[in-house]
């Protein structure tokens, strides 16, 4: 069995009112397929502390099981902080499995200025997704295998490569997806992220918003057109609501859908409920293998 994890950053359940909310303004039918008619969890991010849910704190939370906010005595956003890396390096996703005996990759390329300026020691400019990548001591992929057709950018196309000077193809969604598929095929889990919409919802950029939703669209839809449903599951999720209301810069309260679709889908629904849940189903996908 096999899963995969595409996480989503800033991605919530907002009102159906195409002034604020782009993913109602936009052409994203696959999404909305996904919304209608395959499983999706409205999942909570509160984590149970007052105020509005953050990066650090719900990413840690969302990768580790353990309530990260609960711990801080608040949310907090950005890069995590020593307590949360900590957590992090000990508790991931990504090392527990691989400490269980299965095979685990992050699909992400990374650029060379990014790796170039982490800090190895303190990993103080590294995010959540990195520094539970490093905690598994697995490898990142670089502009190499993404010339080589093994690895997926951050903003799924490559444009923003493209832009700083890396002699990369100019990807569709499609091809990107099915690259993040023919990943997945060698790997027991295997993670991707996205994180435009989170930056997008910040800036308020309303148009922009709407082309992003529409590029995740495509890519989603060829993901779960080519899924194997026998073998693999695919977990949409994300870390807190932000480009779903664009009448605000800041993160939402809302809560974000989790999508299960393929393997064992519906009986893992019963099994989440907020983002703490979704480390401990991942869990529980793989202990009967």
């Amino acid at each position: 069995m096999k899963l995969i994890l595409f996480f989503i950053d800033g991605f919530g359940i907002g009102e159906k009112n195409p002034q604020i909310n782009p993913i109602e303004a936009s052409n994203s039918p696959n999404i909305h397929f996904l919304m209608e008619r395959e499983i999706m969890i409205p999942t909570d991010v509160s984590l149970d502390v007052e105020g509005i849910p953050q990066s650090a704190t719900g990413q840690t939370a969302l990768f580790t099981g353990i309530n990260a906010s609960k711990i801080l005595g608040h949310h907090l956003n950005g890069y995590p902080s020593p307590t949360l890396r900590k957590i992090l390096l000990e508790h991931s996703i990504f090392k527990r499995l691989k400490d269980l005996g299965f095979t685990v990759t992050n699909a992400n390329m990374y650029n060379k200025k990014y790796l170039d300026s982490l800090d190895k020691t303190r990993l103080t400019m590294a995010s959540c997704s990195t520094v539970a990548t490093i905690a598994a001591s697995i490898p990142f992929r670089t502009v190499e295998d993404m010339q080589n057709y093994n690895a997926v950018y951050q903003d799924i196309t490559n444009h923003i490569l493209i832009d700083m000077g890396y002699d990369v193809p100019l990807r569709e969604p499609e091809e990107a997806a099915e690259i993040l598929l023919k990943i997945s095929r060698s790997y027991d889990f295997t993670f991707f992220e996205y994180f435009q919409t989170d930056i997008t919802g910040h800036k308020q950029d309303f148009n922009k918003a709407v082309k992003i939703i529409e590029l995740l669209d495509r890519f989603i839809g060829r993901l779960v057109r080519d899924l194997n449903r026998e073998d693999t599951l695919l977990m949409i999720t994300s870390d807190h609501g932000n480009v779903e209301d664009m009448s605000v810069s800041t993160h939402t309260k809302n809560k974000v859908p989790t999508f299960l679709i393929g393997n064992r889908a519906k009986e893992m629904a019963g099994r989440i409920k907020t983002i703490l849940d979704i480390t401990p189903a991942i869990l529980w996908y793989f202990a009967e293998v």
